[in-house]
């Protein structure tokens, strides 16, 4: 598994190899394991990975103290990579815990040329740094079938 750490000290991302690790001088806020196979890509000051089917997208990124601007950058991103449409009565909204930090949950309905497809928002509190966006997109089947992986990653996400 690799390993990324995500750095918003500097907006600097640094990745090691599942092992020992060097954490590099700026301020740490979080790390998270994602799948050997899946690819993987910076994106702005976060990062992206994809299945290996290409079904499913999992991106994580700081946000800004105003999240809403945030979210509104990550959803047109989505949009312009994946041309979706998304459905804003499908709109839900609730509060929880993802290994014992705070976080919101946000999802959608949308459609692609493919079809039917879910984008889901986790909001992670990180005070009193900015909070991390934790994004994913991708069919249902395709969730469902990637679903170990999905939850193997947020299960793996921590604060430093």
């Amino acid at each position: 598994m690799r390993r990324f750490v995500l750095l918003l000290g500097a907006g600097l991302i640094a990745s090691a190899v599942a092992g020992p690790m060097k954490i590099p001088e700026g301020e740490p806020s979080a790390n998270i394991t994602i799948p050997d196979k899946w690819t993987v890509k910076t994106v702005g000051e976060g990062v992206e990975t994809t299945s290996p089917d290409g079904a499913v997208h999992f991106l994580v990124t700081p946000g800004e103290r105003k999240v809403a601007e945030s979210m509104g950058e990550v959803m047109r991103y989505i949009r312009a990579t994946g041309g979706m449409t998304v459905d804003p009565a499908s709109l839900k909204r609730d509060d929880g815990k993802l290994n014992g930090m705070d976080v919101k949950n946000v999802s959608w309905n949308a459609k692609d040329k493919k079809g039917e497809m879910r984008i889901r928002y986790h909001i992670v509190s990180m005070p009193p740094k900015r909070p991390l966006l934790l994004v994913s997109w991708a069919s249902p089947e395709a969730e469902k079938k990637h679903e170990r992986e999905l939850k193997a990653m947020l299960q793996s996400f921590k604060k430093i």
